[in-house]
């Protein structure tokens, strides 16, 4: 596939770290000293020009006969003009444009995908407010179902008990336990352990009653938010319209005045929250999560690693860059999330088939996609009983019409299911071998 990127910002670069290590990629970008650097770290060719351009877009698209393109520039307007202008060029290219305003997220003529980063990370952190003992969440695009990663703490009521004896919400299933830096996916037997992290796959109602199964001391109620950013307003808004108590500090007098007239039911303090005075006066590490929002990765760990000084019952941080991530993980704050991550997986959502869709998960190496059986699948009319199925893969669950079946060792798959396996650390050829052909698309 020929894909042409522009805008070579954080959303573009790491579109083109995540597309190019399988496609064809044309960086458009008007800073020659960003496209060199980029150049040199990637497998991508660049073209110095503005993108909005359309003489540049014309030739961009005709010489590098382009089959989607990507518009990833710092402005949500300009986006969609891109793409727009590429439908009109092209009318059979595929066009995705990158969003950070919710008011631009309307169905637009010439408009086939909107990416919005930021709206991702809020929801992500908006779920990981509400439910208590989770550390991650990811939807699964197009299913209506989504994944959490929860944490075995000493004070929850599973631990010592067998994943076959736990009395799990109907709609969802527990697939895979990382345990001592080890996926295991075989989980029916398995007893859990303080420090166990479980990974559950179903519905959000289903989700939420499986954080209570875990049991909750009190549910979250009140919630401090650190940065006015456009995630900080967004995680705001939503945890406000649940009728919680939430409030954001910001040093920027401006911008606090802004969000006090476009946001009801928050509170708003205009104040700098790296200064310790500001921390006691506004009560920062007492509330039910502290959420890090700034755009700042050296702040966000900062408070982060504060707050888990001061015993906060939940800390909810993101990183932009992507060597913070170890530096994160070895202070042991385990709700983060990453900024190149949740871009990729909405970069590779829109690259590919929907048919396939494919999702990164929590741990390198992890990823769901979709094998649909046909005549050629290797499991066709086979029962999961009968397979010899890898270790670190789960076929976690089928969709078949209309519902959605959690598979047993009797279930016998037919043409026409979609298959939601995740996979961890396997090689293809064992999963081709499993499924049959080359069953696992390229990301």
């Amino acid at each position: 596939m020929k894909v042409i990127i522009v805008g070579a910002g954080e959303v573009g670069r790491v579109s083109a770290e995540t597309i190019s290590k399988i496609h064809d990629v044309l960086v458009i970008e008007r800073d020659e000293s960003i496209s060199r650097a980029l150049k040199g770290r990637l497998n991508v060719s660049t073209l110095k020009g503005d993108g909005t351009n359309p003489k540049t877009l014309a030739y961009a698209i005709e010489n590098h006969k382009a089959d989607i393109i990507i518009s990833a520039i710092n402005n949500d307007a300009s986006n969609l003009f891109v793409c727009i202008m590429a439908k009109r060029l092209k009318p059979e290219i595929k066009t995705v444009a990158s969003i950070t305003d919710p008011d631009y997220r309307i169905e637009t003529e010439g408009i086939d995908y909107i990416i919005s980063p930021e709206l991702v990370t809020a929801e992500k952190m908006y779920m990981l407010c509400t439910l208590e003992n989770a550390i991650d969440y990811e939807r699964i695009p197009g299913q209506s179902v989504s994944v959490a990663v929860f944490s075995v703490k000493l004070e929850n009521d599973v631990v010592g008990k067998v994943v076959m004896h736990l009395n799990m919400p109907y709609g969802c299933t527990l697939f895979a336990i990382y345990r001592d830096e080890m996926m295991y996916t075989e989980t029916e037997t398995m007893e859990i352990h303080l420090g166990d992290h479980l990974f559950i796959f179903g519905t959000d109602d289903s989700i939420e009653k499986f954080n209570a199964l875990m049991g909750v001391e009190y549910p979250a109620r009140n919630f401090i938010i650190l940065g006015g950013s456009i995630v900080g307003r967004n995680v705001a808004r939503m945890l406000a319209a649940d009728k919680r108590n939430v409030r954001i500090i910001d040093r920027n007098e401006a911008l606090c005045k802004e969000i006090a007239k476009t946001l009801n039911g928050v509170a708003i303090s205009c104040a700098d929250f790296t200064d310790p005075e500001v921390q006691s006066n506004e009560g920062v590490f007492k509330a039910d999560a502290t959420v890090a929002t700034s755009h700042s990765d050296d702040t966000n760990l900062l408070m982060s690693m504060t707050a888990q000084r001061h015993n906060s019952r939940k800390v909810i941080t993101r990183y932009f860059t992507k060597e913070y991530e170890d530096i994160f993980k070895y202070t042991g704050i385990e709700t983060i999330i990453g900024y190149y991550k949740v871009v990729s997986n909405e970069v590779t959502r829109c690259a590919i088939s929907d048919e396939t869709a494919i999702v990164n998960s929590r741990e390198d190496g992890d990823l769901f996609f979709i094998h649909n059986v046909d005549a050629e699948s290797a499991v066709r009319d086979r029962y999961l009983g009968d397979l010899t199925v890898p270790d670190g893969v789960r076929l976690v669950a089928i969709r078949r019409g209309n519902n959605l079946i959690y598979p047993k060792l009797d279930t016998k798959f037919l043409q026409d299911d979609s298959i939601i396996v995740f996979s961890s650390n396997v090689c293809r050829s064992e999963l081709n071998k499993l499924l049959g052909g080359s069953s696992v698309p390229e990301v």
